[in-house]
């Protein structure tokens, strides 16, 4: 099944980025998840900061389209701020929130943020990239894939 997400690296005053652990695997992430029908990636991204966070977000750039062909998988990640709303403590999707510095990000992150991120910092706009995806941790989310999970 070919799917679509749509993710947002959501900065502070202090310049570090809001990541969510997921309930479903115990990884941190940036806000985001997959479109619903007839959904476009800008109001994907921002209806998916607001369930998973409790924030209202603005865009300010689009990072990047990343390929993922062996989880036939598409990703577009936008840089964005919050203009309002209230965080969740948890939620339906998300079981912890946390404020990172950049170069502090954690150990368990789902695979492939780290690279969006480093793009984001290194000023990246509107890229096209093709993932591999050979860490252990894509090898474990493609087998969960897989199984339907």
């Amino acid at each position: 099944m070919y799917t679509k997400g749509a993710f947002v690296i959501v900065t502070n005053e202090k310049h570090q980025i809001l990541l969510v652990k997921r309930k479903d695997v115990p990884l941190w992430d940036l806000p985001g998840g997959r479109f619903d029908p007839g959904e476009t990636a800008e109001a994907a991204a921002v209806r998916e900061v607001l369930e998973e966070t409790g924030y209202n977000a603005v865009l300010s750039a689009k990072i990047g389209v990343y390929l993922r062909p062996k989880f036939q998988d598409e990703q577009y990640v936008f840089a964005g701020n919050i203009t309002g709303g209230r965080a969740i403590v948890t939620g339906m999707e998300t079981a912890d929130m946390k404020w990172f510095s950049p170069q502090r990000l954690p150990l368990l992150m789902v695979p492939n943020r780290k690279r969006q991120i480093s793009d984001f910092m290194n000023g990246a706009r509107d890229v096209h990239v093709i993932l591999k995806d050979t860490s252990m941790l894509a090898a474990i989310d493609l087998f969960r894939r897989r199984l339907g999970k």
